[in-house]
């Protein structure tokens, strides 16, 4: 009974130990991992890829799952411009492991490859960049520095089985200092930009003022010379008039005398002559009785002639 009840115990501990050699022979990968296999410390060159893989031994084997996706790792960096602008530089790195080369990987680097060499490039590669350009020409060349640093990622991780996607430049702080004078520069332009408004309009009321200074010169000689015209006009028309009126006269000396003795004051009394004698007047008999202080003029005698008729 005593060696029936050993011999069960040993049955149930060898099924045991089989049953635990099964499921401990066997392993899963998850997709988007690889397994890197680990036999008794050392690193094996098989990489295992996604799906069911017998690790055989099981105890001696040990497989090690390894991330292969697209990741993403975001640096914050104090770099300087070419002319010793402090900067303040967030990176953002998407990047993956080369699923054919995780073993090597794991076993120069280990697990820790972000810390140890993507950390490391990301911040030096974004201050070899950053130092190449003037602080002002930083915004202006984003994408040229992009690039680069980019470039330069791609270049240096490789070396380390780390396939770089893509980096973008999420944002780019400068120093206070900076900020303030980029301030006073932009009111120092808008006040520039102002006063040549200003000196713009001066000059355009300048110009109108002299176009209407222009205008009203032009205008004046225009009104000169239509009065100069109408004067030369009137002029003309007189010297021809007086000419005919000298014609006139010149063929009716009687003319003259009648024209002369109408255009005398209403109070003068008119003596008629012959046609043959002149028209001789007292100059105070033409004037007419007025009342004077002092004494009174004594009239001229007329030369005798022919009695007035009424």
């Amino acid at each position: 009974m005593q060696k029936a009840g050993a011999r069960s115990i040993g049955i149930v501990l060898l099924i045991v130990f089989v049953l635990i050699v099964v499921f401990s022979s066997y392993t899963i990968i998850s997709p988007g991992h690889r397994g890197v296999v680990v036999m008794l410390g050392r690193v094996e060159q098989a990489v295992l890829g996604e799906g069911f893989h017998l690790v055989v031994p099981p105890v001696a084997r040990q497989v090690i799952e390894v991330d292969v996706r697209t990741k993403k790792l975001e640096v914050q960096t104090e770099s300087a411009s070419s002319d010793l602008q402090a900067l303040q530089i967030d990176g953002v790195l998407n990047y993956h492991l080369d699923p054919n080369a995780v073993n090597l990987l794991y076993q120069e680097v280990g697990l820790d490859y972000e810390n140890i060499i993507i950390v490391p490039a990301m911040q030096e590669a974004i201050k070899a960049a950053t130092a190449q350009y003037r602080i002002e020409n930083i915004l202006v060349q984003r994408a040229v520095i992009k690039d680069l640093i980019q470039d330069t990622l791609a270049e240096r991780l490789v070396r380390n089985h780390i396939i770089v996607t893509q980096f973008s430049l999420a944002d780019v702080q400068f120093s206070e200092e900076f900020n303030r004078a980029i301030e006073q520069k932009q009111v120092a332009e808008q006040a520039a930009l102002q006063k040549q408004y200003e000196l713009q309009s001066a000059q355009k009321d300048v110009e109108i003022s002299l176009a209407r200074a222009e205008g009203d010169r032009k205008a004046a000689i225009i009104a000169a010379q239509g009065r100069a015209e109408a004067r030369l006009v009137e002029a003309e028309a007189e010297a021809q008039a007086l000419g005919l009126i000298a014609g006139q006269l010149q063929g009716n000396p009687d003319l003259i005398r009648y024209e002369w003795a109408t255009r005398l004051s209403p109070g003068v009394t008119t003596v008629l002559l012959p046609s043959d004698q002149d028209l001789i007047l007292d100059a105070n008999s033409l004037v007419g009785p007025q009342t004077t202080t002092g004494p009174a003029t004594p009239a001229t005698p007329a030369t005798p002639a022919a009695p007035a008729e009424e």
